[in-house]
C-alpha cells in the first residue's frame, strides 16, 4: 500500500507512484497491472489513472494497449534536456552542422503515437526555421516522423501508415519514404509538412537501437533540394563521432 507522506495528501501520493510506476515501466502497463503495483484496488487506480490522463501525464498506448507517458509530462521533462547524457552527446553536432550551414538544427524522440523535439539549435540567419523545445507532432508528420517510423517493426509501422491515411496523407508514399530512408539512412524533403521549409532528417542511433532523429531545416529558397543534397556528406561526417559515441556507450 502506497504510505502517505508526512505533511503530504494521500491521494496525491498515490497519484505520483502511479506516474512512477508508468515512468519506470519499460512497457505499457495494463490497468489491472498498474493496480498491483501500486497496492490500490482497481476502481481507485482508474480514478487516479483518468486524472493523470487528463493531465496529461501519462496516456493511452494505441498499439500495445495500457498507459505509457504522456506527451505533457515528457515535454516539461525536455526542457531539461541539456542535463541529460544523450542531449549533451548530440548537441555539439547539431551545434556544428548549424555552424557549418547556418539552419536550425532540433532533436527529436518518439513517444508513443507522437514525436517530441527535445532539443533545438537555431540558425544563423535572420531569417530562419523556428522550433520549439517540446512540440508535439504525430509520429507520421514530416521527415522527422518518418526517419522515426523507419525502424519499426513492418507490423508496428503499417498501423502508423494507417493513421496517416485516415489524417489524409498518401500511406503508399510514406511508405516508399520509409523505405528510402531504411536504404539511405536519411530523408530529404521540402514542404513536406510544412510549406516554404526544406529538411534534411537523419536518424541517431544507440546502443539498443534507435534514439532518435536529427532534423535540419531552414526556408526552401535558401535550403533548397540541391544545397541539402550537397550538405549530406558533410552533414553524416559530422555525426559519425556521435553516432560511434552513442553505440559504444552502455
Amino acid at each position: 500500500m502506497v504510505e502517505t507522506s508526512q505533511g503530504g495528501s494521500q491521494t496525491v501520493d498515490r497519484a505520483l507512484e502511479v506516474l512512477r510506476q508508468v515512468v519506470l515501466s519499460k512497457d505499457s502497463l495494463l490497468l489491472d497491472d498498474l493496480a498491483t503495483r501500486v497496492d490500490l484496488n482497481r476502481s481507485v487506480t482508474y480514478r487516479l489513472v483518468r486524472s493523470l490522463e487528463n493531465a496529461g501525464f501519462i496516456s493511452r498506448d494505441p498499439r500495445q494497449g495500457g498507459y505509457t507517458i504522456g506527451a505533457a509530462f515528457l515535454s516539461m521533462s525536455v526542457l531539461t534536456a541539456s542535463r541529460i547524457n544523450i542531449g549533451r552527446a548530440v548537441r555539439p553536432a547539431m551545434e556544428a552542422i548549424v555552424a557549418e550551414f547556418g539552419e536550425t538544427a532540433s532533436f527529436h524522440v518518439r513517444n508513443g503515437d507522437q514525436r517530441i523535439c527535445v532539443d533545438v539549435v537555431e540558425g544563423t540567419h535572420d531569417i530562419r526555421r523556428v522550433i520549439s523545445v517540446g512540440e508535439t507532432l504525430p509520429l507520421y508528420a514530416g521527415e522527422t516522423g518518418r526517419v522515426l517510423l523507419s525502424e519499426l517493426p513492418d507490423n508496428e509501422m503499417l498501423g502508423y501508415l494507417r493513421d496517416a491515411a485516415d489524417a489524409g496523407l498518401d500511406a503508399q508514399t510514406l511508405q516508399e519514404e520509409v523505405e528510402r530512408i531504411r536504404s539511405q539512412h536519411y530523408l530529404i524533403g521540402v514542404g513536406l509538412r510544412t510549406s516554404g521549409v526544406g529538411s534534411i532528417s537523419v536518424p541517431i542511433q544507440g546502443p539498443a537501437g534507435l534514439l532518435g532523429a536529427m532534423t535540419i531545416s531552414g526556408p526552401d529558397y535558401r535550403w533548397t533540394q540541391a544545397a541539402m543534397e550537397a550538405a549530406i556528406p558533410t552533414i553524416l561526417n559530422i555525426l559519425a563521432p556521435t553516432q560511434n559515441l552513442l553505440t559504444a556507450s552502455q
